[in-house]
């Protein structure tokens, strides 16, 4: 359900339209990660440019676990189910992806992983949680100050998209629920919801 409804299909021109008409030659259908940018779509583009920099700075997996666990810490069903389906692609079963989101700390993953996870979740929570003991972990763990900041930055960007989302109450694509029906049924029955 739509707070803030996009631009109807039929409505949009210039950089909106250009924008919907990339998904529906990609994709077959509008995505609503489109349609949030329908009032500023020229803020689409740099937005878009912001995260493949971002992204190309880190492995898909670190990636993906980080904006997992920003989007599980906000509780953005969308961001969660999109995500998920990019970690389901990549080699999770859907019974790891829940695991994840469940607690990701009991979740068969790498301590790196869980510390990287841990950051990300307490940046999209309270801050203020975030302690040198954190950042000396990561180090610990191999990682450098600017692999660090990646990490930051990937869960930062992901909690501008998905409070966005919740702000607008934009729900997952009908086709995404579809691609994803087990961990949109698990999602759908959970709290997050």
């Amino acid at each position: 359900m739509w707070y803030v409804p996009p631009v109807a299909d039929k409505d949009a021109e210039g950089v909106l339209l250009e924008l919907y008409n990339q998904d529906l030659e990609k994709d077959g259908y509008i995505w609503n990660t489109t349609r949030v940018w329908s009032y500023r779509p020229e803020l689409a583009a740099p937005w878009r440019q912001v995260l493949k920099i971002i992204r190309s700075n880190m492995r898909l997996r670190a990636y993906e676990l980080v904006t997992i666990a920003a989007s599980r810490a906000i509780g953005c069903v969308y961001c969660m189910l999109a995500h998920g389906e990019v970690l389901h692609k990549n080699g999770f079963s859907v019974q790891q992806i829940i695991a994840i989101l469940e607690d990701f700390h009991t979740a068969d993953l790498s301590p790196l992983e869980v510390h990287m996870m841990d950051y990300a979740f307490k940046i999209s929570t309270d801050t203020s949680l975030i302690t040198q003991a954190d950042i000396d972990l990561l180090h610990q763990d191999g990682l450098n100050n600017q692999q660090i900041s990646d990490i930051a930055m990937a869960a930062v960007a992901r909690n501008f998209m998905s409070r966005m989302f919740e702000a607008f109450g934009v729900n997952p694509d009908p086709e995404l629920q579809v691609r994803e029906p087990e961990l949109w049924d698990y999602l759908k029955k959970s709290r997050f919801s």
